[in-house]
């Protein structure tokens, strides 16, 4: 472009150096010139950045200085490399708040899979809860005698971070937690406790041993620098060294917090409109075309065509700090949406317009919801069943979901390689014992952080080996149905998408992929192990569970570089929390089907309890475990859905080779189509209505304010998207328990035109 205003962002995602930067990444042999040329130049980078910072603090740098240009400018300009070395960190205060919040939700994570209101406890609710707890413990204990012990000073950074990788690890109701649930309320298989447990460690252990595999490719280098991290590393900085509440980013951030706070009581109870304002919708509430094509604030309703969105609980902070050009391919997926829904539907494929225009479920022929059970014969599929019974059917959308789910699967997977490799081949070196090279760094976090032992490689290889073989043993002894081999071919499977999608987290923020991760494996599993649903789950726990575990536990670690908490406090913490987390599923588990078994099996549940997560997780098993042959194969109706995988794989090559002929081209560098056609589809499930507000809000932060406005978007932009996420998820939090029948009855707020109960949230046609 001839102002070269987009080429910032290019840099944001290809990580070009600057001319005055060291290369992010090198191999040299190892030689002591060598090596120790390489640690001068780090400890003078590491000073460089601390004066740049100096400058930002105080005001005084020039406004070219502000200006982010790449992943390496926001790890040294938005984020301090500052370590105060002798703080204390595995304290009293650590210890006992890092359990009570793991306990605190990793219970509420479990409580609320069986409840009607699904709740999620988020990382920025749980840094703003435990900053107040915190600061709790270190005003009120006095620090004289041995309560010093209880209290050793005030509450720092580097507990406040521990604590929240403890919980946030913990936090969750594990994969895991599904199979065996489905399987004590659907199989009559309650599952021997220790089994169960084991079950459970193991499917998480493994994804935290790939993270540490990966960790050197993954997390030293600052051209991997987790966009969606950023946010929360940057609160804490800001709560702890901006210099209290005096200081303008602080002040910026409670007053955010409180404003977003009091705002989101009008969009998520008081006027729901405000989720979704359709024009079309409000002159229109009783055609299902223009339900379909403009409505979208209410779940499987449509695409939200163009209508606004002011409730920041369905928009998010992504869009504040996602790379533009990552919010770039997205977009232009979200535009292919629009056209091929539409397609199928209105054109019929699939016999779209029997079915639904959105929805999950399987279908018979008559458009009624497909009863799964009358094909199975204990727990198996029953072929004579079947042929009584009849084909099942997906709506035409659900269908195009799976074909572009697989489609960005074979594009991403080859993607990374073929942009990445340089990225990602310190990890496949790492591979091989005879190796020689060594894995040089020039990042001035992971330098700050070099005065801390490293966690031995050989710690994550033997835990993955002893999470294998515990994998193996509790597989037998679980009765999963599930293989040895198959069980070694998941788990290879996984160890390789693990690799590529926390590449794609690492440099360019984008994670979209967990509802295609278990119907991939579910779909393989269907050939593996035909017909049985319990393997088909088992496939998609140890396929999919590693993967999402090992992100979550990646981001982890670079916020523990960020923050400079040491490796081996940073394990202790995570390992604490996968164990803490996985019993009290367990036990929570085990209480609420033991008291609410019969509401559990209904289809409607009750006001305060349902089965519908292990209701849907069941069917799902079923659809691919016991009717994958018969929907899948060639010549079924559905055999583009695996075929979409081998053509998705060779989209990124025509892409590659111009870029290769023309480096220089903005477009062919940056052009991802697994990110376009993971979004291709993106609308075919939930509340649509703000993907809009997203794009247009998200150009603004990543593109106007980043490049006219340098100076604030590096001061306020992730402070602001921190501060918009915590109000909006403490708000949440309160309703939930309050008015939304999570802890009791719903109390809906009365009647009137913003809020009315004959239609949807944005007044379109309800949907059928």
């Amino acid at each position: 472009m001839a102002d070269n205003t987009l080429k910032a962002d290019v840099d944001v995602e290809k990580h070009a150096a600057t001319k005055d930067d060291l290369e992010n990444l090198s191999y040299v042999r190892e030689s002591s010139s060598a090596l120790g040329s390489d640690a001068s130049s780090d400890e003078l980078r590491l000073k460089k950045a601390e004066e740049l910072e100096a400058r930002l603090a105080s005001g005084n740098a020039r406004e070219e200085e502000y200006r982010i240009e790449g992943g390496h400018d926001i790890s040294v300009k938005i984020l301090s490399t500052r370590d105060d070395y002798d703080l204390p960190i595995l304290t009293f205060r650590t210890i006992f708040l890092g359990l009570g919040f793991s306990a605190f939700g990793s219970v509420l994570a479990q409580l609320y899979y069986f409840k009607p209101q699904t709740l999620t406890v988020s990382q920025g609710f749980l840094i703003i809860m435990i900053y107040f707890c915190g600061i709790f413990m270190d005003k009120c204990i006095p620090r004289w005698g041995p309560l010093k012990w209880i209290n050793p000073g005030p509450f720092n950074i580097k507990e406040h971070a521990t604590i929240l990788i403890m919980a946030s690890t913990a936090s969750g109701s594990a994969t895991a937690i599904q199979v065996i649930s489905v399987q004590d309320l659907f199989y009559n298989n309650q599952m021997n406790a220790a089994v169960a447990i084991f079950t459970l460690l193991s499917s998480q252990l493994i994804g935290y041993s790939f993270a540490g595999l990966l960790q050197e490719a993954l997390v030293y280098p600052s051209v991997c620098f987790w966009p969606t991290i950023i946010t929360s590393a940057n609160m804490f900085q800001a709560l702890h060294f901006d210099g209290g509440l005096g200081s303008k980013r602080t002040k910026m951030f409670w007053g955010v917090f409180a404003a977003i706070f009091l705002w989101e009581i009008f969009p998520q109870w008081i006027f729901p409109l405000l989720t979704g304002v359709s024009i079309f919708c409000l002159i229109d509430h009783s055609h299902a075309t223009i339900r379909n094509i403009f409505g979208g604030a209410s779940n499987n309703e449509g695409m939200g065509l163009l209508a606004l969105c002011f409730d920041w609980n369905l928009l998010g902070s992504s869009c504040l700090y996602t790379p533009l050009w990552t919010q770039l391919n997205e977009d232009i997926g979200i535009c292919l949406t629009y056209i091929l829904m539409s397609a199928v539907y209105y054109g019929n494929i699939w016999h779209g317009k029997d079915f639904p225009f959105m929805s999950q479920d399987l279908f018979d022929s008559n458009g009624t919801v497909y009863n799964q059970t009358l094909i199975l014969t204990d727990g198996k599929f029953d072929a004579a069943k079947y042929d009584e019974v009849g084909p099942a059917w997906f709506a035409a959308t659900n269908t195009l979901s799976l074909i572009t789910n697989n489609l960005a699967m074979g594009a991403t997977a080859v993607h990374v390689f073929l942009f990445y490799w340089k990225d990602i081949k310190p990890f496949w070196m790492a591979l091989n014992p005879w190796n020689k090279s060594t894995f040089i760094v020039h990042d001035e976090h992971y330098t700050a952080m070099k005065r801390y032992d490293k966690i031995p490689r050989w710690w994550f290889i033997g835990l993955l080996v002893l999470a294998y073989a515990i994998a193996q043993v509790t597989d037998y002894t679980g009765d999963s149905h599930f293989p040895w081999w198959a069980l070694t071919i998941t788990l290879m499977l996984s160890l390789f998408f693990t690799t590529v999608y926390c590449t794609t987290a690492a440099l360019l923020g984008f994670q979209q992929f967990s509802g295609q991760l278990d119907g991939f494996y579910q779909m393989i599993a269907s050939y593996m192990v035909p017909g049985d649903p319990v393997a088909n789950m088992y496939a998609a726990l140890y396929g999919s569970q590693p993967t999402v575990q090992g992100m979550n536990l990646l981001g982890d670690l670079k916020i523990g570089q960020y923050i400079k908490i040491p490796p081996k406090v940073n394990f202790f913490a995570q390992v604490v929390g996968c164990i803490v987390g996985a019993l009290l599923n367990y036990v929570m588990m085990l209480s609420i089907i033991d008291s609410q078994r019969a509401a559990l099996l209904t289809v409607a549940g009750t006001r305060l309890w349902s089965g519908q997560n292990a209701q849907s997780y069941n069917s799902n098993a079923v659809a691919w475990g016991a009717l994958g042959r018969e929907m899948f194969s060639p010549g079924k109706t559905y055999y583009i859905v695996p075929i979409a995988l081998a053509i998705g794989a060779a989209l990124p090559i025509p892409g590659y080779v111009l870029h290769r002929l023309y480096p220089k081209n903005d477009i062919f560098a940056n052009l991802n189509t697994g990110m376009i056609t993971q979004y291709a589809c993106y609308l075919s499930v939930g509340i649509n209505t703000s993907v809009n507000m997203g794009m247009v809000l998200g150009i603004a932060s990543q593109w106007w304010f980043r490049r006219r406005h340098p100076r604030w978007f590096a001061k306020y932009n992730y402070i602001v998207a921190g501060a918009l996420d915590g109000g909006t998820q403490v708000i949440s939090f309160i309703l939930n328990l309050a008015v939304f029948g999570a802890v009791g009855s719903e109390h809906y707020f009365p009647n009137w035109w913003g809020n009315d109960f004959k239609y949807s949230a944005d007044r379109c046609l309800a949907p059928s």
